[in-house]
């Protein structure tokens, strides 16, 4: 085969085939699944558009405060009200946050960080793509400006990195690696954890949110429907976690699923995960730390 496109594919970095290591029978305290939340506290600098109809054809045109005001919400009333539903059960979140969030709404992130969430970097600008860097250098530079905003914020740097999008170049893993992250959220290509080895470092690839869903996908639905789909989701990956571990990803976007109705439902679907047994709720930085001391067992 094409030695570039086996470069392209990474698998000098990435398992070809993930295996079940022979030691992860349970998830920490005998669980059979891990539950994590991933909270999306994105900023872009030029929003997208909200809606199409009545959008000038001009393509610049820009200042569409609509889609301005969708996420200016996630990040006045959105984020405070999730803080609250995840405090209601005790539910430790990862949160992605772009390095203009923590420049342009510090505080949300500060509470966040002192509630006991995970802040993890989601790169600097939702609105630019990794792969619209036009080098390995401005993709870095704007990695380490993510780095340096969200210490500057927090008080602590983020050790989790997942791309806008995600969509990571063929230089990002590295990048990633050299800049000291724990985890990476970029690849959705496997039910379970596994340890990408690059350039001598250790990164454990928690994927996004396969085997599961984004509030993106659930919000479609409306709420009563939502919350099935979420269900039932749920019960399947529980189902299969009596033969083996499994992890359940649910990724929220603050302007998404901040509105009151989603927050419920994400209110709802907590208590119905955590009516089960053998459920360990955790952030990403959780899981990867149980993975990197579990290893080399």
């Amino acid at each position: 085969m094409n030695e570039h496109i086996l470069d392209w594919y990474q698998w000098h970095f990435r398992p070809q085939d993930v295996r079940r290591p022979e030691w992860f029978d349970s998830w920490p305290e005998g669980a059979r699944i891990a539950v994590t939340v991933k909270l999306m506290h994105e900023w872009e600098s030029v929003p997208r558009p909200a809606g199409r109809r009545g959008m000038p054809s001009d393509s610049r045109f820009t200042q569409d405060y609509r889609a301005l005001c969708r996420r200016e919400y996630g990040f006045k009333a959105g984020v405070w009200r999730l803080m609250d539903v995840l405090d209601k059960h005790g539910v430790k979140a990862t949160v992605m946050a772009s390095g203009l969030s923590a420049e342009l709404w510090p505080d949300s992130l500060r509470e966040l960080k002192t509630r006991g969430h995970e802040i993890a970097s989601h790169g600097w600008d939702q609105a630019i793509h990794p792969p619209k860097f036009e080098s390995r250098d401005q993709e870095r530079e704007a990695l380490l400006k993510s780095i340096a905003s969200i210490e500057n914020t927090t008080g602590e740097r983020p050790y989790g990195y997942m791309s806008q999008g995600p969509r990571p170049t063929d230089n990002t893993l590295e990048i990633v690696a050299e800049a000291g992250f724990v985890w990476n959220g970029d690849y959705q290509d496997s039910d379970i954890p596994y340890v990408m080895h690059v350039n001598g470092k250790k990164v454990v690839s928690v994927g996004y949110v396969r085997p599961t869903f984004t509030d993106n996908d659930i919000e479609p639905y409306g709420l009563v429907a939502g919350l099935q789909e979420l269900k039932g989701e749920f019960d399947a990956v529980y189902e299969e976690s009596a033969i083996h571990p499994m992890k359940f990803v649910y990724a929220v976007h603050s302007h998404v699923s901040g509105r009151p109705g989603m927050a419920k439902l994400l209110d709802n679907f907590l208590q119905y995960a955590a009516g089960h047994d053998g459920v360990w709720f955790c952030r990403c930085i959780d899981m990867a730390n149980y993975w990197l001391d579990n290893e080399g067992h």
